[in-house]
């Protein structure tokens, strides 16, 4: 009986790792798709620009545009990166710790990570309601910014929700990490 009851514990631990991997999966998969999406208009911009330039009608506000796109194809696609593990990992000085340090060390390291982007999605979530609220608009073309300071939040958002995935794995044991 004692046995059955661990088992039913684990393979609900694995359902729930399961529910919140694919769902970060899915989360961020989209969002890498929305920055994969900025960098090709971007890149459309940049070469459409170049080719008005040349029949001396440059397109009005390319510069913004093109820095509005670089900043949302990085924010939406760092989720995806920690997703990846396509960031690089310096641990040459933690490789020489006993492995229970490297585990507390990890763990603090996720949660440290995690309530920092999660704070800076929220505060970006703050300033974007300001900037509305303000009714700012952007330099060049005019127009309300606010919504890709949403969209920056969201990109964060998704990072906290994978580093948040990450950590649970580590807490209840997954091996597949």
């Amino acid at each position: 009986m004692r046995q059955e009851t661990m088992s039913h514990g684990r393979s609900m631990k694995n359902r729930i790792v399961d529910r919140l991997d694919r769902t970060s999966y899915l989360l961020n998969h989209g969002l890498a798709f929305l920055a994969g999406s900025c960098l090709l208009l971007m890149m459309a911009l940049v070469v459409g620009n170049a080719v008005m330039r040349f029949f001396g009608a440059p397109i009005l506000g390319t510069t913004e545009i093109v820095g509005w796109l670089t900043a949302l194809s990085i924010a939406l696609g760092l989720g995806y990166t920690q997703i990846t593990r396509g960031y690089v990992e310096i641990n040459a000085l933690v490789e020489r710790f006993p492995p229970l340090l490297k585990k507390i060390l990890h763990k603090a390291v996720l949660v440290t990570s995690m309530l920092f982007f999660a704070l800076v999605s929220w505060q970006l979530v703050l300033y974007g309601l300001t900037v509305k609220q303000n009714g700012n608009l952007s330099e060049t073309l005019w127009i309300p910014f606010y919504p890709l300071i949403f969209l920056i939040a969201l990109g964060f958002a998704g990072l906290t929700f994978a580093i948040f995935v990450d950590f649970f794995k580590q807490l209840v044991g997954d091996a597949r990490k």
